[in-house]
């Protein structure tokens, strides 16, 4: 199926960095709108964006340039296995340690993250992915039992947190040249206080500070606010937007609906689903390539199989991958079950057929999210793709029988890599705000850092706007609203707009501010029109029909059925006037008419504001009205 317009390509290479377009964000959920690129902040500390994923991690910097990137470790990964692996005295960590999986599962530790602030009663029927270490009860916390250098260890999930943050931190280490003693970190829309908690405690034993924690979906929109895309369509989108954040992991789904106004992040609703992730579309991938192994050899590939299965599973990683960028991909593995070495091919046709009900499941995490955000897929405008499962072409293709072609579908910034770019962007914004000639940068970054706090905000429950023709009150439904303050604009909030002044205008100008409510306006195509016209006729033709069936006239005359689909409804997003705020009359220079007024409106939390109006000439007088 061909790309939709507005469809991005997600193929750019993983090395492409982020150019740092905006200087100083002032939080992790209001960053700066995008702007001309500015000097780059010259990092002092060591300061850097992680994920801690519960499959694959991530770190980036900003480097010398200004571009935010993810730094790739010994193996040329950018994208680390979040796994250990004990081998005698050898230890392994991210895909060499999954490599382990197939002769050494007993002694490999996936899936930690997770565990992280919770009691082994929580967490006991937990069944640990391929075989690895399961989960074993240490003093009423999850822990693992392992074999490192002949003696029989416990590491708790803490322990194994720890161990695998000071190898992710070792990697920003060498990339940088000096220590790193501080993070901003992305955490999961769902962590409860107390397994973030966990997570920060892990994250200083490792010898981390975290600075900041920053929402995962938060952490992806900053990375498109400060990032320079100004050849793209993401720039062109308005500044006040509703925009889907969907993150496909490998082994969870989370569909997060933020209201993104002027720069500043509102979430409205966030689902998750720790049961629908890219791991599914592996097993769909094993059972295909399975079935055609037992095919080409008559040898049974069972399940009990576990070193077979592991072969395979890595084998089709590989494959899932190519398909995201081929109609086709091969998959090859050697002896994989008695002796015997398996090669196939896919392609991304079957693939797809094969994979339908996941792309379904994830289909249904957006439209639930939306769901409980209140809002119809038209008034989406964005749609940021995150995890290296969005990748895959059809799902782009199968968000569009969602959303309609004028939402634009983000994949400009490597979806693998997003979060991890935007929490080191969010950890340039820190180091803009204390520069490094302020004494003793590093002490102010954590004293102004320490306590964090998740603060609900109030919002505008409906929009606030403009009518066009205010002589017309008595009869709202006639008037044309223009939107000033959208719904969902976190409060307190302020708008600054200028107005032409009208051609035939006087020596005053009436503004009528009013609350809106949005609604889906349907209307019909021409085809229905007509048919809604000549109901009455077609109510009389039923009856002659009726009659002349009834004596048996015209009887084997052909019926003449219009094949042609039926024109589809428009439907589109509008604002209904429903309730008078306050008007403002600006009393205005009529000869100056290149001299617009200027418009304030600001809007505190309880609700209340005022609005101030000035024509931009020298001595104009001002007006104000509160409301």
């Amino acid at each position: 199926m061909p790309p939709k317009r507005n469809q991005k390509g997600s193929n750019k290479s993983s090395k492409a960095p982020s150019k740092v377009a905006s200087k100083a964000p002032s939080g992790a959920s209001t960053p700066a709108l995008r702007t001309e690129p500015q000097t780059p902040v010259k990092l002092a500390p060591g300061l850097v964006g992680l994920t801690f994923g519960q499959s694959f991690s991530s770190v980036a910097v900003i480097d010398k340039e200004g571009l935010a990137d993810c730094i790739a470790n010994d193996d040329g990964e950018r994208q680390i296995a979040t796994a250990l692996s004990f081998s005698g005295s050898e230890f392994y960590s991210g895909i060499p340690a999954r490599a382990q999986l197939v002769r050494n599962a007993e002694n490999t530790v996936l899936a930690f993250r997770n565990l992280l602030g919770k009691t082994y009663d929580e967490v006991k029927d937990v069944k640990q992915p391929s075989n690895s270490a399961p989960i074993v009860d240490s003093n009423g916390v999850p822990a693992f039992k392992v074999d490192i250098d002949g003696t029989a260890t416990v590491l708790t999930a803490h322990d194994c947190a720890v161990r695998f943050l000071r190898v992710l931190v070792s990697y920003a280490t060498d990339f940088l040249g000096r220590p790193i003693t501080d993070a901003v970190l992305a955490v999961p829309t769902d962590f409860s206080d107390k397994q973030t908690q966990a997570l920060l405690a892990a994250a200083e034993e490792a010898g981390v500070h975290v600075v900041q924690t920053v929402p995962e979906a938060a952490a992806a929109l900053t990375a498109y606010a400060a990032t320079d895309l100004s050849s793209t369509d993401v720039d062109k989108l308005p500044i006040d937007r509703n925009t889907v954040v969907l993150d496909v992991g490998a082994t969870s789904t989370t569909a997060t609906v933020v209201a993104v106004r002027d720069g500043l992040f509102h979430e409205l609703a966030s689902v998750v689903d720790r049961s629908l992730g890219g791991d599914l579309f592996d097993e769909k991938l094993m059972d295909w390539f399975g079935k055609e192994f037992t095919k080409k050899t008559r040898v049974p590939l069972e399940k009990s199989n576990h070193r077979a299965q592991m072969k395979l599973r890595l084998a089709v990683e590989i494959t899932k991958k190519s398909l995201s960028a081929s109609t086709s991909a091969p998959c090859s593995v050697e002896s994989l079950a008695e002796g015997m070495d398996f090669h196939g091919t896919i392609n991304r046709t079957r693939f797809d057929l094969l994979a339908a009900s996941v792309y379904s499941r994830i289909l249904d995490q957006v439209t639930a999210a939306l769901e409980q955000a209140k809002l119809d897929p038209l008034q989406i405008q964005e749609v940021i793709l995150v995890g290296g499962t969005t990748k895959l072409p059809t799902l782009t293709n199968k968000l569009y029988d969602i959303f309609p072609e004028s939402t634009v579908v983000s994949s400009q910034i490597e979806p693998d890599e997003v979060l991890a770019k935007g929490s080191a962007l969010q950890a340039q914004s820190i180091l803009a705000t204390f520069p490094p000639e302020s004494p003793n940068q590093k002490d102010l970054i954590r004293a102004s850092t320490t306590e964090q706090a998740v603060i609900a905000p109030a919002a505008l429950s409906l929009p606030l706007g403009f009518v066009l023709e205010p002589e017309l009150a008595n009869d709202p439904a006639n008037l044309a609203f223009v939107t000033l303050l959208d719904q969902h604009t976190p409060l307190p909030a302020r708008r600054i707009v200028d107005i032409p002044i009208e051609s035939d205008a006087t020596n005053e100008v009436i503004l009528a501010l009013w609350e809106g409510e949005p609604y889906i306006k349907v209307t019909l195509p021409e085809s229905k029109i007509e048919q809604a016209k000549n109901a009455v006729a077609a109510a009389a033709g039923a009856v002659f029909d009726a009659v002349k069936n009834a004596t048996g006239a015209g009887k084997g005359e052909d019926d003449v059925t219009d094949d042609e689909d039926e024109d589809e409804e428009i439907r589109t997003v509008e604002v209904r006037a429903t309730k008078a705020i306050t008007d403002l009359v600006i009393p205005v220079d009529a000869s100056k008419k290149d001299a617009k007024v200027r418009v304030t409106i600001v809007v505190e939390k309880d609700g209340k504001g005022h609005l101030e109006a000035q024509q931009q000439v020298p001595g104009a007088q001002s007006v104000r009205k509160d409301f």
